[in-house]
């Protein structure tokens, strides 16, 4: 098979595949409309890093309780600002990786992007 062919074969289904998790200019926006996201570094353009979510608060914070962690690869330190987007969890990892972890039940991990 040629280079031609090979690469007509890749490229179809990359055509095919819609991008669920591209965000909308529109959706930042007006991302308090969606409280449950964090679309953004901060939340939203103004950069408040304010969330109007209730659930936890300062009656029942002191009861939390860790239920699963994500271990990365990297056993140096880092930070990183996640991002939510309907349910996946994304975060940039050492050294350049950029994570989905989708947030249900079951914890299902991709890798999106890693250095070679």
């Amino acid at each position: 098979m040629n280079l031609r062919a090979l690469a007509a074969l890749v490229a179809v289904p990359l055509i095919a595949v819609p991008l669920a998790a591209q965000v909308t200019t529109e959706r930042i926006l007006h991302a308090e409309r969606e409280p449950g996201n964090w679309l953004t570094y901060s939340g939203n353009y103004q950069g408040h890093r304010y969330s109007p979510l209730d659930q936890i608060n300062t009656t029942n914070v002191a009861r939390l309780k860790p239920v699963w962690a994500y271990q990365i690869n990297d056993p140096g330190q880092f930070e990183t600002s996640p991002l939510v987007v309907d349910g996946i969890l994304y975060i940039s990892e050492p050294p350049s990786n950029a994570t989905a972890l989708v947030m249900r039940a079951i914890l299902l991990t991709v890798r999106l992007w890693k250095l070679p």
